[in-house]
């Protein structure tokens, strides 16, 4: 165990900065986080909304499961995370614990699930978390796989080596193309260097960073990006610049600092100096504003009382990292946002507004405004309106407008008057949905949670005109059914449903 030294913001800096041996450096690097936080809460997602802005510096984001093994059954939120990092361009990991192949260095056996601690056994969990992850979320974007606690050393025979580089390969089995990182905290020996693309070769505190000096084949190596410094305790902005600094000059391709510590954990969150991170490892002296922002584009939504107007527009280009967004309304500044969406409640009725927006990156020059959208809220009424539902013994159909523009508009069906077999609305709603109309599509539940199996051979959207839709499905031996029906639009909560409706069987419809 490395001795921690109490050492104040300078005289951290001024030991971070100490020369190093000759060698390889990396003049520039991208930031890789660790994101040990679920996205299944608004403060948690929104962080990755706001790390998916962050390209081209930001290089990886790792996401976690929440009991750090695949985050089975399916999760929207953890579906729409990986999303969100995958198609900014940022490699998206998932984690995987290899437990040091449950091999005993001085410290005690790791334990699988299931309660073993030979090397075949852990090997077994790997692959099944590894199979998970992809089979669940494998369509969201997952590029990847980071292998925490993995050994370093290569054993006798390349022991140790050969099973991870037969993890390896069931991982490319899965992705050709997936990018894998392993971690064993300290510099792996080099028997590793073809089996990841990136090793995790320093995680510890400053006081530990001080002492490091990376073997010589790692420091000269030709591809900085080979390795990955993760540094925690570090306090202020101007020790992470010195923490930063140094890890160029042994050669980390990779880097994050955070002021946050092992009380209570140090990846549970971003660290403070954030975008001044992002511009430390980028090596850019940035004084070039992003482009303009594009696409910007409005989904209105009314009450009896008051509208919302959600907008959203494309992630403009940077050459460090875009960090967030200036939202103008008739001119004025109305609101500062990390996302590249923004939500304004409270709005009256049938009033018009100028929306632009103006982007900002990491080091804080600010772009051209826009191409202004005139905006215009709806009047006063609800979203889905006039439901409708008719039972015969071989077709149900189904009719519903809709006052706002949804992406999916979707009718559920609790068909056979049983709570317990479906899928549970919000509370005063019905809990026993098992059929789903979404748009064309048609759905049976098959579950645990948002699972539902698709219906070839039926088209149940019938027609579609001035917001009013109807749907028809064939269906045999209901005799009654309770109907809801739903505007959705991914990431503009809330869902807005209809009243439920009961319809009893008729002769016909």
């Amino acid at each position: 165990m490395v001795r921690k030294l109490a050492l104040t913001g300078v005289s951290i800096l001024a030991a971070l900065l100490l020369p190093v041996p000759a060698g390889a450096a990396a003049t520039s690097q991208q930031t890789a986080i660790p994101a040990y936080w679920g996205p299944d809460t608004p403060d948690g997602m929104a962080i990755f909304h706001r790390l998916a802005q962050n390209r081209p510096t930001n290089g990886i984001v790792v996401i976690n499961g929440s009991r750090s093994r695949p985050e089975v059954p399916f999760h929207p939120a953890w579906a729409g995370a990986i999303g969100r990092i995958s198609a900014s361009g940022a490699k998206t990991l998932v984690y995987v614990d290899t437990g040091y192949l449950g091999v005993d260095f001085g410290h005690g056996r790791h334990v699988t699930r299931s309660g073993g601690t030979s090397i075949p056994e852990w090997v077994d969990q790997i692959k099944q978390d590894v199979d998970e992850w992809y089979a669940v979320y494998g369509s969201s974007g997952v590029d990847g796989i980071f292998l925490d606690q993995t050994v370093l050393l290569c054993g006798t025979g390349n022991e140790y080596a050969n099973v991870y580089t037969a993890i390896r390969d069931h991982i490319r089995g899965k992705d050709p193309h997936a990018y894998i990182v392993i971690n064993p905290g300290a510099p792996a020996e080099q028997c590793y260097e073809n089996v990841a693309d990136t090793m995790l070769s320093f995680e510890g505190d400053a006081a530990a960073y001080l002492a490091f000096r990376p073997p010589d084949w790692q420091r000269t190596h030709p591809d900085p990006k080979k390795f990955w410094h993760l540094i925690h305790d570090v306090p202020a902005e101007r020790d992470m610049i010195g923490v930063i600094t140094r890890s160029k000059a042994i050669n980390a391709g990779f880097v994050y600092a955070t002021e946050r510590t092992m009380t209570p954990f140090p990846w549970g969150g971003l660290a403070s100096y954030w975008d001044a991170q992002l511009v430390a490892a980028s090596g850019i002296s940035d004084t070039t504003p992003p482009q303009t922002p594009t696409g910007l584009t409005v989904l209105t939504r009314s009450s009896e009382t008051a509208a919302r107007v959600r907008l959203n527009w494309q992630t403009p280009a940077d050459d460090v990292a875009v960090s967030g967004y200036e939202v103008h309304m008739n001119g004025a500044r109305v609101a500062e946002t990390y996302d590249n969406a923004y939500e304004a409640t409270g709005l009256p009725h049938a009033t018009t507004y100028t929306v632009t927006i103006k982007a900002r990156d990491a080091a804080g020059n600010l772009s051209a405004a826009s191409s202004p959208l005139v905006v215009t809220t709806p009047s006063p009424g609800l979203s889905v309106t006039r439901p409708a539902a008719c039972l015969s013994p071989q077709i149900a159909e189904y009719r519903a407008s809709f006052g706002a523009a949804f992406g999916h508009h979707r009718v559920f069906v609790d068909s056979d008057n049983d709570p317990a077999t479906g899928w549970h609305l919000p509370p005063g709603l019905p809990a026993g949905v098992d059929v789903l109309i979404e748009n064309s599509f048609l759905y049976r539940y098959t579950g645990p949670g948002w699972r539902w199996q698709p219906v070839t051979g039926v088209t149940p959207l019938v027609s579609e005109s001035d917001g009013t839709f109807v749907w028809r499905v064939p269906v045999t031996g209901q005799t009654r059914q309770v109907v809801v029906f739903s505007g959705f639009t991914a990431d503009d909560p809330p869902d807005e449903y209809s009243a439920p409706i009961t319809v009893d069987q008729s002769d016909h419809c």
